[in-house]
Protein backbone atom coordinates (compact mmCIF):
# COMPACT_ATOMS: atom_id res chain seq x y z
CA UNK A 1 0.00 0.00 0.00
CA UNK A 2 1.44 3.60 -0.96
CA UNK A 3 2.70 5.59 1.75
CA UNK A 4 0.65 8.90 1.41
CA UNK A 5 2.40 11.94 2.03
CA UNK A 6 0.40 14.66 4.23
CA UNK A 7 0.85 18.36 4.65
CA UNK A 8 0.53 19.29 8.66
CA UNK A 9 0.35 22.68 10.22
CA UNK A 10 3.69 22.01 12.51
CA UNK A 11 6.88 20.23 13.20
CA UNK A 12 6.97 16.69 14.57
CA UNK A 13 4.89 15.46 17.62
CA UNK A 14 2.84 18.81 17.01
CA UNK A 15 -0.67 18.28 17.60
CA UNK A 16 -1.47 18.07 13.84
CA UNK A 17 1.52 15.53 13.74
CA UNK A 18 -0.22 12.83 16.05
CA UNK A 19 -3.45 13.76 14.34
CA UNK A 20 -1.98 12.56 11.00
CA UNK A 21 -0.67 9.15 12.85
CA UNK A 22 -3.60 8.60 14.50
CA UNK A 23 -5.53 8.77 11.28
CA UNK A 24 -3.24 7.59 8.49
CA UNK A 25 -0.98 5.32 11.01
CA UNK A 26 2.22 5.80 12.58
CA UNK A 27 4.15 4.67 9.56
CA UNK A 28 2.76 8.13 7.38
CA UNK A 29 5.15 10.33 5.84
CA UNK A 30 4.40 14.21 6.87
CA UNK A 31 5.12 17.46 4.82
CA UNK A 32 5.87 20.28 7.79
CA UNK A 33 4.17 23.98 7.27
CA UNK A 34 4.50 26.88 8.37
CA UNK A 35 0.91 28.14 8.41
CA UNK A 36 -2.75 26.53 7.61
CA UNK A 37 -2.60 28.28 4.48
CA UNK A 38 0.63 27.10 3.74
CA UNK A 39 -0.85 23.04 3.63
CA UNK A 40 -4.24 24.11 1.44
CA UNK A 41 -1.86 25.54 -0.82
CA UNK A 42 0.57 22.88 -1.13
CA UNK A 43 -2.66 20.29 -1.22
CA UNK A 44 -3.85 22.37 -4.33
CA UNK A 45 -0.31 22.29 -6.47
CA UNK A 46 -0.53 18.41 -6.01
CA UNK A 47 2.38 18.44 -3.52
CA UNK A 48 1.37 16.22 -1.30
CA UNK A 49 -1.60 13.35 -1.56
CA UNK A 50 -3.94 15.03 1.48
CA UNK A 51 -3.73 18.03 4.29
CA UNK A 52 -4.92 18.15 7.87
CA UNK A 53 -5.84 20.74 9.50
CA UNK A 54 -7.48 21.78 13.18
CA UNK A 55 -11.73 23.24 12.93
CA UNK A 56 -11.94 23.62 16.13
CA UNK A 57 -11.43 23.12 19.83
CA UNK A 58 -13.65 22.24 22.32
CA UNK A 59 -12.53 25.53 24.60
CA UNK A 60 -10.94 28.01 22.32
CA UNK A 61 -14.01 26.99 19.59
CA UNK A 62 -13.88 27.33 15.77
CA UNK A 63 -11.32 28.63 13.60
CA UNK A 64 -13.20 30.55 10.88
CA UNK A 65 -9.87 31.32 8.85
CA UNK A 66 -9.86 27.82 7.92
CA UNK A 67 -13.13 27.36 7.03
CA UNK A 68 -12.77 30.58 4.47
CA UNK A 69 -9.27 28.37 3.54
CA UNK A 70 -11.42 25.30 2.89
CA UNK A 71 -13.49 27.31 0.34
CA UNK A 72 -10.78 29.43 -0.97
CA UNK A 73 -8.89 26.23 -2.64
CA UNK A 74 -11.72 24.48 -3.42
CA UNK A 75 -10.57 21.85 -1.49
CA UNK A 76 -12.77 18.61 -0.36
CA UNK A 77 -13.26 17.37 3.02
CA UNK A 78 -12.51 13.70 3.07
CA UNK A 79 -13.17 12.88 6.97
CA UNK A 80 -12.21 13.90 10.38
CA UNK A 81 -10.74 13.30 13.63
CA UNK A 82 -10.98 14.13 17.33
CA UNK A 83 -7.56 14.13 19.08
CA UNK A 84 -7.69 14.69 22.86
CA UNK A 85 -5.51 17.37 24.29
CA UNK A 86 -3.58 17.54 26.99
CA UNK A 87 -1.91 20.70 27.95
CA UNK A 88 1.43 20.97 30.32
CA UNK A 89 3.90 23.80 31.21
CA UNK A 90 6.81 22.65 30.15
CA UNK A 91 10.74 23.85 30.34
CA UNK A 92 14.05 22.76 30.54
CA UNK A 93 15.24 20.66 32.72
CA UNK A 94 15.61 22.58 36.73
CA UNK A 95 13.03 25.12 35.36
CA UNK A 96 10.88 26.31 38.39
CA UNK A 97 7.34 28.34 37.64
CA UNK A 98 9.03 31.21 39.19
CA UNK A 99 12.07 31.85 36.63
CA UNK A 100 9.62 31.79 33.84
CA UNK A 101 9.83 35.17 31.90
CA UNK A 102 8.34 34.21 28.95
CA UNK A 103 5.45 31.31 28.10
CA UNK A 104 5.23 30.88 24.20
CA UNK A 105 2.89 28.14 22.16
CA UNK A 106 0.46 28.37 19.46
CA UNK A 107 -2.29 30.95 19.82
CA UNK A 108 -4.61 27.72 20.00
CA UNK A 109 -2.52 26.17 23.08
CA UNK A 110 -2.81 29.57 24.25
CA UNK A 111 -5.93 30.35 23.89
CA UNK A 112 -7.26 27.08 25.74
CA UNK A 113 -5.08 28.15 28.74
CA UNK A 114 -6.49 31.57 29.81
CA UNK A 115 -7.46 30.71 33.16
CA UNK A 116 -3.68 29.37 34.02
CA UNK A 117 -2.30 32.37 32.22
CA UNK A 118 -4.19 35.20 33.67
CA UNK A 119 -3.03 34.23 37.32
CA UNK A 120 0.70 34.75 36.53
CA UNK A 121 1.83 38.09 36.68
CA UNK A 122 5.08 39.51 35.40
CA UNK A 123 5.39 36.94 32.72
CA UNK A 124 5.11 37.98 28.85
CA UNK A 125 2.81 35.47 26.80
CA UNK A 126 3.82 35.22 22.94
CA UNK A 127 2.63 33.41 19.74
CA UNK A 128 4.34 30.97 17.81
CA UNK A 129 3.75 28.93 15.05
CA UNK A 130 3.21 25.86 16.32
CA UNK A 131 3.38 23.86 20.37
CA UNK A 132 6.83 21.33 18.66
CA UNK A 133 8.93 24.68 16.90
CA UNK A 134 8.19 26.56 20.32
CA UNK A 135 9.88 23.58 22.24
CA UNK A 136 12.31 23.48 19.82
CA UNK A 137 13.02 27.13 21.49
CA UNK A 138 12.77 26.65 24.63
CA UNK A 139 15.28 23.82 24.46
CA UNK A 140 18.15 26.46 23.21
CA UNK A 141 17.25 29.15 26.16
CA UNK A 142 20.03 29.76 27.91
CA UNK A 143 18.36 30.92 31.47
CA UNK A 144 16.22 28.82 32.04
CA UNK A 145 13.38 31.72 31.37
CA UNK A 146 11.37 30.38 28.40
CA UNK A 147 8.77 28.02 28.97
CA UNK A 148 5.94 26.46 26.03
CA UNK A 149 2.73 24.99 26.69
CA UNK A 150 2.46 21.80 24.97
CA UNK A 151 1.24 18.23 25.11
CA UNK A 152 3.32 15.31 27.10
CA UNK A 153 4.84 13.96 23.54
CA UNK A 154 6.56 17.57 23.23
CA UNK A 155 7.67 16.72 26.61
CA UNK A 156 9.24 13.50 25.51
CA UNK A 157 10.34 14.41 21.79
CA UNK A 158 12.12 17.63 23.01
CA UNK A 159 13.37 16.06 26.15
CA UNK A 160 11.74 19.01 28.67
CA UNK A 161 10.44 19.05 32.22
CA UNK A 162 6.77 19.23 33.44
CA UNK A 163 6.76 22.23 35.20
CA UNK A 164 2.74 22.63 35.52
CA UNK A 165 0.03 19.73 34.60
CA UNK A 166 -3.16 20.23 33.03
CA UNK A 167 -3.18 23.96 32.49
CA UNK A 168 -6.06 24.01 30.61
CA UNK A 169 -8.95 25.83 31.13
CA UNK A 170 -11.16 22.27 31.14
CA UNK A 171 -9.91 19.05 31.92
CA UNK A 172 -11.76 17.52 29.19
CA UNK A 173 -10.61 19.10 26.03
CA UNK A 174 -10.31 17.64 22.35
CA UNK A 175 -9.34 19.21 18.64
CA UNK A 176 -11.37 18.21 16.27
CA UNK A 177 -9.17 18.09 12.43
CA UNK A 178 -10.69 17.62 8.88
CA UNK A 179 -8.84 15.39 6.33
CA UNK A 180 -8.72 17.44 2.90
CA UNK A 181 -7.90 16.47 -0.18
CA UNK A 182 -8.35 17.74 -3.65
CA UNK A 183 -10.87 15.37 -5.39
CA UNK A 184 -14.59 14.38 -4.03
CA UNK A 185 -13.64 10.80 -3.07
CA UNK A 186 -16.08 9.50 -0.84
CA UNK A 187 -15.61 7.00 1.54
CA UNK A 188 -17.93 3.28 1.61
CA UNK A 189 -20.77 3.86 3.96
CA UNK A 190 -20.55 7.51 5.14
CA UNK A 191 -22.12 8.50 8.06
CA UNK A 192 -21.61 12.72 8.09
CA UNK A 193 -21.03 15.27 5.42
CA UNK A 194 -20.02 19.25 5.46
CA UNK A 195 -22.35 21.92 3.23
CA UNK A 196 -21.54 25.81 2.80
CA UNK A 197 -24.61 27.69 2.23
CA UNK A 198 -26.08 31.10 1.46
CA UNK A 199 -29.66 32.22 2.37
CA UNK A 200 -31.54 34.75 0.89
CA UNK A 201 -31.41 38.00 2.41
CA UNK A 202 -35.13 38.22 3.76
CA UNK A 203 -36.45 36.91 6.78
CA UNK A 204 -36.75 32.80 7.90
CA UNK A 205 -34.31 32.10 5.13
CA UNK A 206 -32.26 30.30 7.92
CA UNK A 207 -34.98 28.69 9.33
CA UNK A 208 -36.44 27.07 6.07
CA UNK A 209 -33.18 25.50 5.67
CA UNK A 210 -33.09 23.77 9.37
CA UNK A 211 -37.09 22.61 8.96
CA UNK A 212 -35.93 21.06 5.32
CA UNK A 213 -33.42 18.96 7.45
CA UNK A 214 -35.86 18.35 10.28
CA UNK A 215 -38.07 17.15 8.12
CA UNK A 216 -35.28 14.67 6.42
CA UNK A 217 -34.73 13.41 9.80
CA UNK A 218 -31.10 14.75 9.52
CA UNK A 219 -29.32 15.68 12.55
CA UNK A 220 -27.19 18.80 12.38
CA UNK A 221 -24.04 18.58 14.47
CA UNK A 222 -22.72 22.15 14.45
CA UNK A 223 -23.65 25.05 12.53
CA UNK A 224 -20.67 28.22 12.10
CA UNK A 225 -21.50 31.22 10.25
CA UNK A 226 -18.32 32.23 8.69
CA UNK A 227 -17.65 35.76 7.14
CA UNK A 228 -17.64 36.02 3.44
CA UNK A 229 -14.06 37.07 2.18
CA UNK A 230 -14.17 40.75 0.58
CA UNK A 231 -17.57 40.84 1.33
CA UNK A 232 -18.03 42.38 5.15
CA UNK A 233 -21.65 42.35 5.31
CA UNK A 234 -21.99 38.72 3.85
CA UNK A 235 -22.16 35.18 5.59
CA UNK A 236 -21.76 31.34 4.76
CA UNK A 237 -23.17 28.73 7.14
CA UNK A 238 -21.01 26.02 7.61
CA UNK A 239 -23.44 22.68 8.67
CA UNK A 240 -22.44 19.76 9.65
CA UNK A 241 -25.11 17.10 8.79
CA UNK A 242 -25.66 13.27 10.36
CA UNK A 243 -27.45 10.91 7.95
CA UNK A 244 -28.41 7.34 8.26
CA UNK A 245 -29.11 6.69 4.23
CA UNK A 246 -26.86 8.94 2.15
CA UNK A 247 -29.54 8.91 -0.69
CA UNK A 248 -32.03 10.31 1.70
CA UNK A 249 -29.17 13.18 2.65
CA UNK A 250 -28.65 14.14 -1.49
CA UNK A 251 -31.92 13.91 -1.79
CA UNK A 252 -32.33 17.04 0.54
CA UNK A 253 -29.69 18.74 -0.83
CA UNK A 254 -31.33 19.42 -3.91
CA UNK A 255 -34.46 20.62 -2.00
CA UNK A 256 -32.82 22.67 -0.35
CA UNK A 257 -31.04 24.53 -3.80
CA UNK A 258 -34.46 25.60 -4.72
CA UNK A 259 -34.40 27.66 -1.13
CA UNK A 260 -31.17 29.14 -1.01
CA UNK A 261 -28.93 31.55 -2.85
CA UNK A 262 -26.05 29.07 -2.83
CA UNK A 263 -24.58 25.60 -1.81
CA UNK A 264 -21.92 23.41 -1.84
CA UNK A 265 -21.20 20.38 -0.79
CA UNK A 266 -17.75 20.05 0.77
CA UNK A 267 -17.12 16.88 1.76
CA UNK A 268 -18.82 13.22 2.56
CA UNK A 269 -17.18 11.19 4.95
CA UNK A 270 -17.33 8.39 8.27
CA UNK A 271 -18.26 10.92 10.84
CA UNK A 272 -16.17 9.97 14.64
CA UNK A 273 -17.43 10.07 17.31
CA UNK A 274 -16.49 12.16 20.37
CA UNK A 275 -13.75 11.21 23.21
CA UNK A 276 -15.11 10.79 26.16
Amino acid sequence: MRNHLIAIQGSVSSFHDLAAKKYFGEEVTTLECNSFKEVCDKLSKNQVDYGIIAIENKIAGSILMNYQLIDFYNLTIKGEIYLPIQLQLLGKKGTKLKDVKEIISHPMALGQSQLFLSNLEGVLVSEFKDTASSAKLVQKDQFNQLAVIAGPKIAKEYSLEVIENSVADEKINFTRFYILSKGMDVEDHPTKASVSLQTHNEVGGLSDVLSVLKQANLNLTKIQSVPIINNPSSYAFHLDIEFLDKIVFEKTIVQLKTLVESIKVLGIYKGESLPN
